[in-house]
């Protein structure tokens, strides 16, 4: 129930509303995800989590079709357990703060899109200006994830933009799995200026060159990779036409080991990065490397 008028009713409403306090860590799980339901059964659309507070995660929210989660840039929501944290449907989006793990038991996804809410070119779904971290040194668990695996399930033109993900197992992962009947996509989604520092697997896509399972026409742009020596890979590739602009940083960390992979289910992969090609493996057709450096 919401308790009071704290905010416009028409702008938005925010989770003190609804029993939360951001600064006692009691769990807000309930609180957050009421305001959630609100906004969108009243078609207010928007939730704000404002100030330096911190909100307590101990279970899943789902945020809602409809309905933007609004931060302010040094608001915490803070993951206490290992569950799915936040699920987006189709016309939702996150803007603003940092999400954070906090217990080493997680290992599951922080920001997850469901290719079973079909998101498309009109579609307002984004995720912009959001830090997420790993604090619990588990590194362990999925930052940035996307699914499509039921029959035509799909996630395209969907717009992140200014993330910084840390201290994750794996930082960005399309994954497009073969559905029983159909198809199932992940194609044509953007990705720009992206900071990954210290995952061990910093961006996969994961999926078949093309249908009944693919992952194509994505863009990475403007990508920065700080590598440590538990980095395994940086970019593992399959689907058509996908597109990366990356700057990786401290290479001397992860030795001589390739820790770039073209999959033999890459078709017309296109990367500009600094590295020498000798980390790449390529197994893959028709995919360009470019580097300032030669073999």
């Amino acid at each position: 129930m919401r308790t009071s008028l704290v905010s416009s009713p028409t702008e938005y409403v925010t989770a003190e509303e609804f029993g939360a306090n951001g600064m006692d860590y009691e769990d807000d799980t309930k609180s957050l995800q009421n305001a959630i339901d609100y906004a969108q059964q009243n078609k207010i659309g928007k939730v704000k989590l404002i100030g330096q507070r911190e909100y307590l995660l101990k279970a899943p929210i789902i945020l809602k079709n409809g309905v933007e989660l609004e931060m302010g840039q040094n608001t915490k929501i803070l993951i206490d357990g290992n569950f799915r944290a936040i699920e987006v449907q189709n016309n939702a989006s996150i803007t603003n703060g940092i999400i954070m793990v906090v217990n080493p038991s997680f290992a599951s996804q922080v920001i997850y899109f469901d290719g079973k809410y079909k998101f498309s070119s009109w579609d307002r779904a984004h995720v912009t200006n959001v830090t997420i971290i790993n604090a619990s040194e588990s590194y362990k668990g999925t930052a940035l994830s996307l699914f499509a695996g039921g029959e035509g399930h799909f996630i395209s033109f969907v717009n992140f933009t200014n993330i910084n993900i840390l201290n994750f197992r794996n930082g960005i992962e399309l994954r497009a799995v073969k559905p029983s009947n159909g198809y199932s996509w992940i194609n044509a989604n953007r990705f720009d200026n992206i900071t990954l520092d210290n995952c061990s697997n910093s961006i996969d896509l994961i999926g078949s060159k093309t249908i009944p399972n693919e992952t194509s026409g994505n863009q990475f742009r403007e990508i920065q990779i700080q590598v440590e020596s538990a980095t395994v890979s940086i970019l593992r590739v399959s689907g058509q036409d996908n597109t990366f602009d990356i700057m990786v940083w401290d290479i001397g960390n992860v030795g001589t080991r390739k820790i770039v992979t073209l999959t033999a289910n890459s078709i017309g992969t296109k990367v500009n990065f600094n590295l020498n090609p000798n980390y790449v493996s390529n197994t893959g057709i028709n995919n360009v490397v470019s580097t300032p450096y030669t073999q």
